[in-house]
């Protein structure tokens, strides 16, 4: 198995500086607390880099032990057991009730997944970068190559658990999209069948009124007409005996008030007439009049079923809608899943099936009891400020950046028992904190100070 050292510290451009220069650099940051250091030690930190052929990149294993990731996946519910139940139902209603009932989409729980050593932050930026190697105290490996082939056993067991989640979910969703559309369809029938129904009894009513209608015409028809008849005589005297009295009325030889009379026994005659009409006609209307009620209240029933119907095909779609929405959102959530799991395998520079990456990490103490890791900095190059002014103190946390801040906190060590191997580099440090003084960093003063 290959193995490359890593970089303490590089430059812009990501080249790693020489082992002086980069011990100077990652001190400095330290001192730049101000806070006397009491020991620092430069420890190797193994990682194993294994290369996932299926998807090309590498998963990292922190081979000291120290490092884990828990992945949790949901565990989805007995949809299988839910569909099936749906092969008992007979009626739309009852169907309707079990949708409404079901828990859907609660989980039945949440299963824990602890892969040990697998390191789930992105180290790709620390590891990218080899350096010559660095007077490190190498860290003891506690985790082995067969311990790791395991957790990656684990690992592809968790993918084919959720890709098979993920397919079967598909098919439950499409289950359940036959199994609501059988319903539905049953609904549309019984919407199909009632519309007909009331469509043939009011089609038999409507018959059963053009009879009545060819009947009962011709016979009103004579009668009114008889009627109308009888009283013709009358309607003419009075409208004789008008057209005299209108021509003594202009003569002047009878009043407007004897005309008026004469008018208001033509009114009484007239609505004599209509009253027999109207009384005639009567029997004949309430037939009509029957059957036509008969015809309002079906077309009213109808409605009213036909709405019932349309209102439980609406909820139905709805719900069902609802349902393969909510499968949807699942699968969204097992994708987000599969993701997170395989997206642990990273690309990066190297091509061999397995790499050891021993990261530098620089552990100081300080007279404050408080310790301080520090790995994968990239150096700020000359100090540009005026005539160097402030640059002791304050602006010497400006000396460097983290690579990746969301690593800087990644490699932590806390074991007390860790040796000084720092300061016996004194002569090494001095040449790196020469470089500094020369590149516009006043850091002597800092090192005299706090660190020797």
């Amino acid at each position: 198995m290959k193995t490359v050292h890593i970089a303490l510290v590089v430059d812009a451009n990501g080249s790693p500086l020489t082992p002086e220069r980069q011990l100077a650099v990652a001190l400095t940051k330290a001192l730049s607390r101000k806070v006397k250091v009491t020991s620092a030690t430069l420890i190797g930190w193994p990682v194993q880099l294994v290369r996932m052929e299926e998807l090309g990149g590498y998963l990292s294993f922190d081979e000291t032990g120290q490092i884990d990731t828990k992945f949790d996946r949901v565990v989805l519910g007995d949809y299988e057991h839910y569909l099936n139940s749906f092969s008992k139902l007979t009626t739309p209603d009852e169907f309707l009730n079990v949708l409404r009932n079901v828990p859907w989409f609660e989980p039945r729980g949440v299963e824990t997944v602890r892969l040990k050593g697998l390191i789930s932050e992105d180290i790709t930026p620390f590891v990218k970068n080899p350096s010559v190697p660095l007077p490190t105290i190498l860290l003891e490996r506690k985790i082995t190559d067969d311990v790791i082939s395991l957790e990656i056993e684990e690992w592809r067991r968790i993918q084919k658990i959720i890709t098979g989640e993920l397919e079967k979910l598909e098919e439950y969703k499409r289950s359940f999209s036959a199994i609501s559309e059988m319903f539905i369809g049953k609904l549309a029938e019984e919407r199909r069948k009632t519309e007909s129904l009331y469509d043939q009894q009011i089609e038999r009513i409507n018959d059963e009124m053009e009879q009545l209608l060819k009947v009962k015409k011709p016979l009103a028809y004579e009668e009114v007409k008889k009627k109308s008849l009888e009283f013709s005589s009358k309607i003419a005297e009075i409208y004789g005996v008008m057209a005299k009295t209108r021509l003594d009325v202009e003569s002047g030889k009878v009043s407007e008030r004897q005309a008026a009379t004469l008018e208001s026994a033509k009114e009484k005659i007239l609505k004599d007439l209509d009253n027999q009409l109207n009384k005639l006609l009567e029997p004949y209307l309430s037939e009509i009049r029957v059957l036509k009620q008969k015809i309002d209240s079906l077309e009213k029933e109808k409605k009213e079923e036909l709405m019932k119907i349309d209102s439980k095909l609406e909820l139905l779609r709805k719900t069902g809608n609802d349902v393969i929405a909510s499968f949807e959102r699942v699968k969204e959530n097992k994708k987000r899943e599969l993701n997170q799991i395989t997206s642990l395998a990273r690309r990066t520079i190297y091509i061999e099936d397995r790499v050891e990456a021993i990261v530098p990490v620089l552990l100081v103490r300080d007279a404050l009891s408080t310790s301080l890791a520090i790995s994968g900095l990239i150096y700020s190059g000359k100090n540009k400020s005026f005539l160097n002014l402030g640059s002791i103190g304050g602006k010497l946390n400006n000396i460097s950046t983290p690579i990746n801040d969301s690593l800087t906190n990644l490699f932590k060590v806390t074991d007390p028992a860790l040796p000084d191997n720092i300061k016996l580099l004194r002569r090494e440090i001095e040449n790196g904190v020469l470089w500094l003084e020369e590149e516009g960093w006043k850091v002597r003063k800092l090192f005299e100070d706090y660190f020797w």
